[in-house]
């Protein structure tokens, strides 16, 4: 055989072999690359579901804050009408000793004119 042909095939094979090598670096390099870009997306998506998480936190918080401050007010407006009830009564237990007194001085006068 030739040794310039040998020369060739030796060349050949070796181009074969970088070739082969540059393109799983290449291959290994885009991989990684997938990898980083993945885990990047990953933690943003994590981070994203974190604060997601917290505002439904503060939601629910104020929902329940809500919720407490509308059974307050519930509770203030039956006191509320309660005390209403409760003053009503009073005005009219008022109203009928009131009645009562007037009607025992003019009594008294009727039977004391000069009272």
């Amino acid at each position: 055989m030739d040794p310039l042909l040998i020369v060739v095939i030796v060349l050949l094979v070796l181009a074969a072999i970088f070739a082969v090598v540059a393109l799983r670096r290449r291959s290994v390099a885009r991989t990684e690359q997938r990898r980083v870009e993945s885990r990047a997306r990953a933690a943003e998506g994590e981070r994203k579901l974190a604060e997601a998480d917290e505002v439904r936190s503060d939601a629910e918080a104020h929902r329940a804050f809500a919720a407490r401050e509308r059974e307050a007010a519930q509770e203030a407006a039956r006191r509320a009408e309660e005390a209403e009830v409760e003053a009503k009564r009073r005005f009219a237990g008022a109203e009928e000793r009131r009645t009562e007194a007037e009607r025992q001085l003019e009594r008294a006068r009727s039977i004391d004119p000069d009272r």
